[in-house]
């Protein structure tokens, strides 16, 4: 299984835009106010936001456009369907001729999803007339990529589509039956991906667990000292918690009143240094006891070589001792 990452070798954004459209697609992201069209700046708004000028020709162009679509049209409903469509192909390639074809794709917001998935989603190229690009059908395809999470796509004529995404965030590696998965703070699966392409998020484990990873590390996040120590969370039967430590460790949190739980083995740890002890696990799971599982004498040490104690709770210590 080969890592998702972000992109590498971005585009240089000297290249000119028609190399870039002809091997597939792009330019980097910026924004775009103030954008001005070649041959078609300060002038009145025409079909789809452009600038037309009249002294340019774009007018002529267009109503060109309009008698050949009526002619189309007339072919179409006198049921012709050969005539109609020589006449619309007739209609486009005049359309490409006048530069109302597809010459230049900016996108905005890129940053994993790939030019190969921007490009068969849009199915739009230099041989696309722009009014025959359907905006809300690129639009449903680019949400389908699993990167993307909001798309929005543009005509600004003469010739140019734009194109701005929103990406989902990656939140952390999910690891089921064998598999890892980056997903975001939804539990979306966003890609494939092994645990050292996303070192920097945490690993979750087991069913259920990356739709329910936000909300195990909103309640965690008071405690930064337990998470700093956190190496994994396995998710236990799609109900509840057990926290992973960098000592080998294992918190049993229960399937609710986590807060509470978490507070009762803070404290536990500020007054008895539990999780500094020779133990193999602490079981929250109980709302009246704490119970404290020894390390046998076969398992590895905890990390800072301690051992058990008279004063570490062993069995039932009740949580507000």
């Amino acid at each position: 299984m080969q890592p998702v990452g972000p992109n590498k070798g971005r585009r240089q954004a000297g290249k000119s835009n028609d190399a870039l459209l002809a091997r597939g697609i792009a330019v980097p992201a910026r924004k775009f106010a103030g954008l001005n069209l070649p041959g078609f700046g300060g002038a009145k708004r025409g079909p789809g936001g452009a600038a037309l000028d009249r002294g340019s020709g774009a007018w002529r162009i267009v109503a060109v456009l309009l008698l050949a679509g009526a002619a189309g049209y007339g072919f179409w409903v006198s049921g012709d369907d050969g005539l109609y469509g020589q006449a619309k192909r007739g209609v486009e390639a005049l359309a490409i001729a006048a530069g109302f074809g597809v010459k230049r794709i900016t996108v905005e917001g890129q940053q994993h999803v790939t030019d190969a998935e921007l490009t068969t989603a849009l199915a739009a190229g230099p041989g696309t007339m722009m009014l025959a690009v359907d905006t809300d059908a690129a639009k449903e395809r680019l949400e389908h990529v699993p990167w993307i999470k909001h798309a929005q796509v543009m005509r600004l004529l003469p010739s140019t589509l734009q194109v701005v995404i929103e990406e989902r965030v990656p939140f952390a590696v999910w690891q089921s039956h064998g598999q890892t998965y980056v997903v975001d703070a939804e539990g979306t699966v966003i890609a494939p991906a092994v645990r050292e392409a996303y070192a920097d998020l945490p690993l979750v484990v087991g069913e259920g667990a990356g739709k329910n990873a936000a909300d195990l590390f909103d309640t965690l996040r008071p405690f930064d000292s337990l998470m700093k120590q956190m190496v994994a969370a396995l998710r236990v039967g799609d109900r509840r918690w057990t926290l992973k430590l960098a000592s080998g460790i294992d918190i049993m949190l229960p399937d609710d009143g986590v807060t509470d739980a978490l507070n009762t083995l803070i404290g536990l740890d500020r007054d008895r240094n539990l999780l500094s002890r020779n133990i193999a696990a602490v079981d929250l799971r109980l709302a009246d006891r704490v119970s404290v599982r020894l390390r046998d004498s076969n398992e590895p040490a905890t990390s800072e070589g301690g051992s058990a104690a008279p004063d570490v709770p062993t069995a039932s210590t009740k949580r507000n001792t």
